[in-house]
């Protein structure tokens, strides 16, 4: 089984960086518009054509054009209801085409779920001055808040602290190491926590009366296990919004692969913005832990 996980860490291509970030750059993001011309989305992730986008209130897009910084979408034909999609994905793990063999998740008791940072330092410029901090950024501070949100409602967690600067187009390399160590936990699922670049007003909402930065979840397109991901991601994502109305960003399906081939419930989480804040986005985290404790895998 090691020697698998090496020959994929190897030969696996990588996905792109999410956003492009230097030490003088200023963080770049891409508008796009369905096909009246409204926003539907702005992200720091690259946007190519025939990638997909569920919205927040679950209306699935098409990408169909990328100009620079502009991109527009229509909606996809034949979309079938989002709940009823959701609902009936049960036995995401059961079903799936792991790397991991089927017998050796849950491995007893409780569930076990990991969580690491690719872009490990990645910050919010409110909170920091900075959008990004060689080693440990804000974004470390929002996975301890996951960790312990989960922990509290009864999951074991085990969050990685593992660098995998610079922050350039090898970092998912680096971070795929990572993951093939953290998967000899045989976890119930393995979470990669960023954090996006785009407006404020982007991300911004208000739960229970409270600001915080929405949560987008990011699936790659380029792996085979996208449907499993996508369908954890579904049950999350109604979860949440039965939860906590207005919590979920929506679901984009891009580009690459994101080390998710690796595992049938891997999921990439923007939380926020760079310019939202710290405590927003560790308020969003544990919103976001509040509906995964809910959500069963098997």
């Amino acid at each position: 089984m090691a020697g698998a996980y090496i020959i994929d860490v190897i030969s696996t291509p990588e996905a792109p960086p999410l956003k492009p970030v230097g030490d003088n750059t200023p963080a770049t993001y891409v508008t796009v518009r369905d096909s009246e011309g409204k926003i539907i989305l702005e992200t720091g992730i690259p946007v190519h054509e025939k990638d997909e986008y569920i919205s927040d209130t679950n209306i699935h897009y098409v990408i169909i054009s990328v100009s620079g910084n502009q991109a527009v979408a229509r909606v996809k034909e034949n979309q079938s209801s989002f709940n009823k999609e959701q609902d009936s994905a049960s036995g995401l793990l059961a079903n799936s085409s792991a790397t991991v063999p089927v017998q050796g998740f849950l491995g007893g008791g409780g569930r076990h779920m990991v969580i690491y940072h690719t872009h490990s330092d990645e910050c919010y410029l409110s909170t920091s001055g900075t959008s990004t901090r060689p080693g440990n950024g804000d974004i470390i501070r929002v996975g301890e808040a996951f960790r312990d949100a989960l922990e509290m409602g009864g999951i074991s967690a085990n969050h990685s602290y593992n660098k995998h600067g610079p922050h350039d187009i090898n970092a998912y390399h680096r971070s795929r190491r990572t993951v093939v160590q953290l998967l000899k936990e045989r976890p119930d699922a393995v979470f990669d926590v960023h954090r996006d670049s785009a407006p404020r007003e982007s991300y911004l909402t208000i739960v229970n009366g409270v600001e915080i930065g929405r949560v987008m979840v990011v699936i790659g397109r380029s792996n085979p296990n996208m449907q499993t991901n996508l369908a954890y991601a579904k049950k999350i994502k109604a979860k949440a919004d039965e939860l906590h109305p207005g919590l979920m960003r929506g679901i984009f399906m891009g580009q690459g692969d994101y080390n998710q081939d690796l595992y049938p419930t891997a999921l990439l989480f923007e939380v926020g913005t760079e310019n939202s804040t710290l405590d927003e986005a560790a308020k969003s985290i544990r919103c976001l832990a509040d509906a995964i404790i809910r959500v069963p895998i098997k």
